[in-house]
């Protein structure tokens, strides 16, 4: 007998019933990310090339039709600029009558992160966000939609600038544009129509003040603004005049491009953060900048931990409470040899005072151990709830009475918190929480 013939649905067919697994030509769609403007994006596995992309494809109208227009214009655009803090296309490609994009996979958005950041932090991603936006207005392209949604974020540092759906490629004069961007994030002149590259940089200074402040300025600008005061404390004065001229009301206030706002921007960034703003370097100059990195987290966070061991994987400092590596994620790290206390849990591989009944790490099994005339010495900062045990900053478990610790840790210097478990985290320096595990980038 004939094999039955399979007939899969064209993507004119599906209108907006695309699912896991689904076929696109070499695309098979594995998770939906979400969807915005006139696109939706789904997570797809390459299965010519073997690699993860985002894949955008237009978003069904009221009439059951895909709208082409933004992502063709999106292709035709960013085919012309390839820069490392442009998010980079994979392909483009015509399926079934319908245009497809597939762009490098980010670890997630700039609006996926709490409020507000470290400044090292919101400095070294809007440092390159400018560079690529700089590029983008070289080439004579006004992005049009500078929102913390289209900032890509990437594990090894990067930041990307990306959807260029609504942009606009300026030949001459300006002209009048139908579309407006996000609310929020657009410019005066841009509401009524009339975007510029001071426009995009309008935007970007938007989002500085956001994530240093927590504050997102609203209309009609006029300054102090709500979280000045912050902005101040947080920077300089210097640095306050720069997002006071980028947040004019009147567009010639304010700096001609990007390009012109980033070299403002290096020069007002406060000195003791300079090494934060990105520069493209040699090997040897960026592994000489992870050395000062570690130096740097070392010194601030030495008293608050006591001691630090080495990743296995990575090489940065990490400590025993730990669940994974906050720089790489590894879980590979065992303590049996490294650790300073006697005794060694033999599930979670970490040290146990000889004092404690039960593992403060792993919930591991009650031990019963020799309570030696002169105990260890250690220093404990709070006592549990239920039994009043003595406990140590970031146990998960009372050593005492084995119940999990649930109140939030937030401790100084900790700038930040986790947005899942709310213990203390840094992203100035780490990529992930080493209290749940959650990817803070």
């Amino acid at each position: 007998m004939a094999e039955p013939i399979k007939i899969e649905k064209s993507l004119s067919e599906t209108k907006g019933e695309l699912k896991k697994g689904q076929h696109l030509g070499k695309y098979r769609l594995k998770e939906h990310l979400g969807t915005g403007g006139s696109c939706e994006v789904w997570k797809a596995r390459d299965t010519a090339e073997g690699i993860w992309v985002a894949l955008k494809i237009p978003v069904v109208d009221i009439n059951g039709q895909r709208d082409k227009k933004n992502i063709l214009r999106e292709i035709q655009h960013v085919a012309q600029v390839r820069h490392r803090n442009i998010l980079a296309v994979k392909n483009a490609d015509i399926i079934n009558g319908y245009p497809v994009l597939a762009t490098e996979l980010s670890t997630k958005t700039l609006d996926d992160c709490s409020k507000p950041m470290s400044t090292r932090r919101v400095i070294s991603i809007m440092s390159q966000i400018l560079e690529g936006l700089a590029y983008a207005h070289k080439h004579r392209l006004v992005h049009c939609d500078v929102t913390p949604g289209n900032i890509f974020l990437f594990p090894d540092g990067r930041a990307a600038l990306g959807d260029f759906g609504i942009s606009l490629k300026v030949e001459g004069r300006m002209t009048t544009v139908d579309e407006f961007g996000t609310p929020g994030y657009v410019a005066p002149e841009q509401a009524y129509g009339k975007p510029t590259y001071r426009s995009d940089c309008f935007a970007a200074a938007l989002i500085t003040y956001e994530y240093i402040t927590a504050v997102l300025p609203r209309w009609p600008f006029q300054w102090p603004l709500p979280g000045s005061n912050h902005l101040r404390q947080k920077t300089t004065a210097k640095f306050v005049t720069f997002i006071r001229k980028s947040l004019s009301v009147d567009p010639k206030g304010r700096f001609a491009n990007a390009s012109e706002m980033a070299n403002a921007f290096i020069e007002a960034v406060p000195k003791k953060l300079k090494n934060a703003v990105h520069e493209k370097t040699t090997y040897k100059r960026q592994k000489n900048w992870r050395k000062i990195r570690t130096e740097s987290f070392i010194r601030k966070y030495k008293k608050l931990f006591g001691s630090f061991h080495k990743c296995r994987d990575c090489g940065e400092p990490i400590t025993e409470s730990m669940l994974i590596c906050p720089w790489c994620g590894s879980e590979k790290n065992h303590f049996d040899r490294r650790s300073h206390f006697k005794y060694i849990c033999p599930r979670c591989h970490k040290g146990l005072s000889e004092q404690w009944r039960f593992c403060p790490w792993c919930y591991g099994y009650g031990f019963e151990m020799p309570h030696p005339d002169k105990p260890s010495p250690i220093r404990y900062h709070s006592r549990c709830k239920y039994c009043n045990g003595k406990i140590m900053r970031f146990m998960r478990y009372c050593p005492w009475c084995r119940r999990k610790i649930t109140k939030s840790r937030q401790v100084r210097p900790f700038p930040e918190v986790c947005s899942k478990c709310g213990w203390s985290v840094d992203t100035e320096y780490w990529n992930y929480c080493p209290w749940c595990k959650q990817s803070l980038i």
